[in-house]
């Protein structure tokens, strides 16, 4: 019974790290914390925390690396995914589609009505750093930040989950999106730029659909690298 809760424990250690990594919360390259620090974090022992780490090594999501500048460190998403492989994440892909579309402008509407000016300052200093310039990991980890302020600035948790989750499970199909780009990295800070102006406004049914053009902007993105592979995500 013991070794099937230390079992458990490991998977949900596995579950919140990956998590973390997907948000780009860890960014690639970076040194997770050590083993001590994370089981305090994370309210387990530090058996549960080496099982995690053990199935994150295993799936190449990190790398432990030995010596005086060892640690657990973050590694790059792979990018070569088969054909095969994506047609298997295919439908998944196709419902968080549909699922985002449904959330995010609903949480954009109600933070319209319910932000603070605290956090239209934070949506403001994050799109500030949304540089031509920056790295894609970091533009991705102020990608998530934006979306999940507005989130929770709808003051409603079921929705803050439900974007939170969205990211996670939607991190494979952003991966896809890879290379120079410049003129996606402009459609989507354009899109950031007009979702703040409708929240500032106050203008819920502005803020929806500003969300929701913002959100089908990049669903078309990926949905293209997809079809060039061969994938489509239509029934």
């Amino acid at each position: 019974m013991a070794r099937l809760t230390r079992l458990r424990l490991g998977e949900q250690v596995a579950s919140s790290l990956l998590a973390a990594i997907r948000l780009h919360e860890y960014l690639p390259g970076e040194r997770l914390p050590p083993e001590r620090e994370l089981a305090q974090d994370l309210g387990v022992n530090r058996t549960a925390v080496r099982e995690g780490l053990r199935w994150l090594e295993q799936q190449r999501y990190v790398e432990v690396r030995r010596g005086k500048y060892g640690g657990t460190f973050v590694l790059p998403p792979s990018l070569d995914a088969s054909p095969e492989q994506l047609r298997a994440i295919a439908d998944e892909l196709r419902q968080l589609f549909e699922f985002r579309r449904a959330i995010e402008p609903a949480a954009a509407a109600l933070a319209a009505a319910r932000i603070r000016e605290d956090e239209l300052a934070q949506l403001r200093d994050l799109h500030a750093e949304e540089t031509p310039d920056i790295a894609r990991d970091r533009r991705r980890a102020l990608d998530v930040a934006f979306h999940e302020v507005i989130a929770g600035a709808s003051r409603n948790d079921l929705l803050v989950d439900a974007v939170r989750d969205i990211r996670v499970r939607l991190a494979p199909g952003l991966d896809l999106i890879q290379g120079p780009w410049p003129e996606r990295r402009a459609e989507s800070r354009g899109g950031h730029e007009l979702v703040i102006a409708a929240l500032a406004a106050r203008d819920a049914e502005a803020a929806r659909a500003t969300m929701h053009e913002h959100v089908a902007a990049t669903e078309i993105a990926i949905r293209g690298l997809l079809a060039r592979k061969g994938v489509t995500l239509d029934w």
